[in-house]
């Protein structure tokens, strides 16, 4: 086997070249290194070039489209405005007509934004493919507590089988229970899944405060606030007036569950509330709310609870065209 250490020449003398072996490693080495010192370099280079191309994909580099999204935004936002107006200043007639006048109103807004497009030579255009029939359940007697249209019924089931949107309470603080005693609450129940529900509990935690706890098959979060005589309990948006409780929305997560509407002890509580489902209740067909609010007792009202509409906007560098969805302030 062949000696490896040191070979006959280099233990006897030097080559008769002259030249030194270990100064021909030497420049080996210094070749490699630089070698790779390009290498890491290239791939330096290659990553960078890769991070930027990603973030100039999600950009909207093009000026053409802007006008287009644009137009979409203001498009969904308006509405949705349309939407709200129109629930709540037509508390007296019939489905038909409140659908009636939103779709109107979308399109008596579609035509001024169109005419305004005209000027700079685009089309714009909103339409409504379909609506909803909703209805909202609400209580405007500040005085009076969250019973049924009788009075007498404390634990009542408001609507079942739906979805549910824009649940509001203004409560009188002094008209709430503690924690531990029997407070308010709002049951809400899978109706697919008996076993799967959420709860929404008003309740005084002190004499001047407000708290909202929010349950559901795992997991609890309250909010507290300090407030005056009354609190406006927004559960749609997690507030108890100006207090922001995030935790409440992140809790009461419906994953779009078709949920039974209950009210628990509601003589535990005073003053109004309303929400809107979607489902369509004849006015005066219901048991435990009237069709109108001249005695103060609930009552039910039909509202537009949702909508698709068709958004258009073309010019000569874009075409564009969507289907939206408009449902505010949706607990899902």
């Amino acid at each position: 086997m062949a000696d490896v250490s040191r070979s006959a020449v280099d233990a006897g003398r030097a080559p008769s070249s002259g030249r030194d072996p270990r100064t021909d490693r030497g420049q080996i080495f210094l070749v490699a290194a630089l070698v790779l010192a390009v290498l890491f370099v290239g791939l330096a280079l290659l990553l960078n070039t890769a991070i930027y191309t990603e973030n100039l994909a999600t950009r909207n580099t093009d000026p053409g489209t802007d006008p287009s999204i644009s137009y979409r935004h203001v498009a969904e936002e308006a509405a949705v405005g349309v939407m709200v107006r129109e629930n709540a200043n037509h508390t007296d007639l019939p489905y038909a007509d409140v659908e009636d006048r939103y779709v109107r109103g979308v399109d008596e807004w579609s035509n001024a934004a169109g005419l305004h497009a005209a000027r700079y030579a685009r089309s714009a255009n909103v339409t409504v493919d379909s609506a909803v029939h909703g209805t909202r359940f609400e209580q405007t007697d500040l005085n009076r507590n969250f019973t049924n249209e009788s009075g007498t019924v404390t634990d009542w089931q408001v609507e079942d089988g739906v979805d549910v949107r824009d649940v509001q309470f203004t409560v009188e603080r002094g008209s709430l229970e503690e924690l531990s005693d029997d407070p308010f609450e709002l049951s809400l129940e899978s109706s697919s899944d008996p076993t799967t529900s959420w709860s929404v509990v008003v309740y005084s935690p002190s004499a001047s405060e407000v708290g909202v706890a929010v349950s559901n098959d795992s997991a609890t979060a309250t909010c507290v606030a300090t407030v005056g005589s009354h609190a406006v309990v927004d559960v749609s948006t997690g507030h108890i007036n100006d207090t922001a409780c995030p935790a409440i929305g992140e809790t009461l997560d419906l994953d779009g569950e078709d949920v039974d509407v209950r009210f628990r002890n509601g003589d535990e509580a005073v003053g109004t509330y309303h929400l809107v489902v979607d489902s369509g209740v004849s006015l005066g067909a219901d048991e435990d709310h009237v069709d109108n609010e001249v005695d103060g007792s609930p009552f039910v009202t039909a509202v537009v609870y949702e909508a698709d509409v068709t958004i258009t906007y073309e010019s000569t560098d874009v075409a564009y065209r969507t289907t939206v969805r408009i449902a505010p302030e949706e607990i899902r």
